[in-house]
């Protein structure tokens, strides 16, 4: 998506990062092939170049089902000057709601729900609701509910990602008021309360928690090895890319003032730590090698056939006029052509991935800068394939 709705605030900042190619870091090579020449491969290499010691982005271009470019630049960790590969695990924030609803597609596919099941029917507490809150309400945005973050905290910390609080504790705060915002279908409103809801039905249905259904009916089939729902935020996750923003930022002094985090002014970066293991709407950390398994899987079906890319890809219309959700992904157009995509963001994380199924094309973009604007940068990167004749 075009916009960042996570809680953290740095989020929703957009700060040229990379204004002045200077150096690049730690960059990869991409696998042998010929789809992009050395010009092109540069041309590239100098819009993500970096000043030495930074943190970064990994980037990945697939082509008909494999890597024709993906490369890591700057460093994952600046403790101890980890730089950024393909192998390098990234916190997905939004581009995670694709996973949730991928847990909710295969659910449908073994019939054990449908989309227009009443929430309240696996989730008893949201009854006071009445009897129109359908599941197909939360995965498609248009469910009413009220969103954790406009809630107050018993404890009074607030919900930011390095204060901790878990899914459950933002349910019991959004489920608190009485009414719904508005009747479910009637308007369409982003909240990411809606996926963590999905997750708990999920719990429900399969019987297992969360992490244990993803792990067996996704991640392992694909062979996505080193892909996880975070929901322990004592867990090692190797080679993790811990997130960073520039501490002369005073917009970013502003955002740790207001939530009463103090840091000493200056050059360098701040270190920014996901503490919350919340997940539903974000919350899986996962690779580039991992994720070009996932799109594969859209061309192949190796997951569950083809009618789980026919789900994914599914649209529906409601009373409001948006309709170009899928689940947990959005439909746009592009150069002429269709293209589905999402981004992210969080404490730890700028994000991004868009696929163009008609040129069997997608491009993820990574970045441990939540100030990143990983959406922006892939974006130029598509605009320059255009021009290329790439696209």
């Amino acid at each position: 998506m075009r916009r960042f709705y996570q809680s953290f605030a740095f989020a929703i900042l957009l700060v040229a990062l990379t204004a002045v190619c200077v150096h690049r870091t730690s960059a990869q090579a991409a696998p042998p092939g010929a789809w992009l020449d050395s010009f092109q491969e540069s041309a590239l290499d100098r819009l993500f170049s970096l000043p030495p010691n930074s943190p970064g982005y990994a980037v990945a271009l697939i082509k008909d089902d494999k890597f024709v470019f993906a490369k890591g630049y700057g460093l994952a960790n600046l403790d101890d000057g980890i730089p950024i590969t393909p192998l390098t695990s990234f916190h997905l924030a939004s581009l995670s709601k694709q996973f949730t609803a991928a847990a909710i597609a295969l659910l449908i596919l073994d019939r054990k729900i449908v989309l227009s099941d009443l929430v309240a029917k696996y989730l008893p507490e949201v009854s006071k609701y009445g009897n129109g809150l359908r599941i197909e309400h939360l995965t498609y945005m248009s469910s009413g509910l009220h969103e954790y973050t406009d809630e107050p905290r018993k404890s009074g910390s607030p919900w930011m990602t390095f204060y901790y609080f878990t899914r459950d504790e933002a349910i019991a705060a959004a489920l608190k008021p009485e009414q719904l915002e508005f009747a479910p279908g009637t308007k369409w409103a982003y909240r990411n309360i809606n996926y963590m809801l999905l997750t708990r039905i999920v719990e429900v249905v399969s019987h297992e928690s969360f992490r244990t259904f993803m792990h067996d009916r996704v991640f392992v089939p694909l062979g996505m090895l080193h892909s996880e729902i975070n929901d322990d935020s004592t867990e090692v996750i190797p080679h993790r890319a811990t997130g960073y923003a520039l501490r002369s930022d005073p917009r970013v002094l502003k955002e740790f003032a207001q939530a009463g985090v103090v840091i000493q002014p200056g050059d360098g970066w701040a270190r920014l730590v996901r503490v919350a293991p919340h997940f539903g709407g974000s919350g899986v950390f996962t690779t580039l090698n991992d994720l070009l398994l996932w799109d594969r899987n859209w061309y192949t079906g190796t997951l569950a056939g083809p009618r789980f890319t026919e789900l994914m890809n599914k649209r529906m219309k409601f009373e409001h006029d948006k309709d170009n959700d899928a689940l947990g992904l959005v439909w746009r157009s592009s150069y002429g052509r269709a293209m589905l995509d999402y981004s992210g963001g969080d404490t730890d994380a700028s994000t991004y991935m868009a696929r163009l199924p008609e040129d069997h094309f997608t491009i993820i973009c990574l970045s441990n800068m939540p100030l990143g604007d990983a959406e922006g940068k892939a974006h130029v990167v598509l605009d320059l394939l255009h021009g290329w004749g790439k696209l």
